[in-house]
């Protein structure tokens, strides 16, 4: 196995705690606001049927109860990142392509951050910091996983001009 695939292996586990740390700092803010959905989803409810009524506390526990899906689902999604990021530093080259795809998203997704797009507080700063570094080490990570040497251990058929 070549030395920059388990260079891009190393950064890809990083980008896989970073997911985590932004799920988690974003999950805090959310919860820091919870009145502002609960007041929200209060005010949807009555405006799709007045007849009905929903006590606060019961919508307050569905706000956290959709956090808590939220997290288990963000979890799963991180371990099937982390699938694909293994079976990359196994050679498989479809691997290598996906891992490649969510690479190039997270750099879209951080884009924002980038711009100080995103609100203020101290949660969306650590969730806007960790965007940002997991597009950066993505983007090093997609890098090294198409340079020659990598692109050798991936296709074994490829060969380089000169070679």
């Amino acid at each position: 196995m070549p030395v920059d695939v388990v260079t891009a292996f190393q950064l890809l586990c990083g980008v896989a705690v970073l997911g985590i740390v932004n799920m988690i700092a974003t999950l805090v803010a959310v919860y820091a606001d919870r009145a502002t959905f609960v007041d929200q989803l209060l005010a949807d409810i009555a405006v799709q049927d007045p007849s009905l009524e929903v006590g606060r506390d019961t919508v307050e526990t569905v706000v956290i109860a959709g956090l808590g899906v939220t997290a288990l689902l963000g979890l799963g999604v991180t371990a099937l990142y982390l699938l694909f990021v293994f079976k990359m530093r196994a050679g498989r080259n479809w691997a290598r392509m996906l891992v490649t795809m969510i690479g190039a998203l997270m750099v879209v997704f951080a884009l924002p951050s980038l711009f100080g797009l995103v609100g203020g507080g101290g949660a969306a700063i650590v969730s806007g910091a960790a965007g940002i570094l997991q597009a950066v080490l993505s983007v090093g990570a997609i890098v090294l996983l198409h340079r020659a040497e990598s692109n050798r251990y991936f296709l074994p058929a490829f060969k380089v001009p000169g070679e």
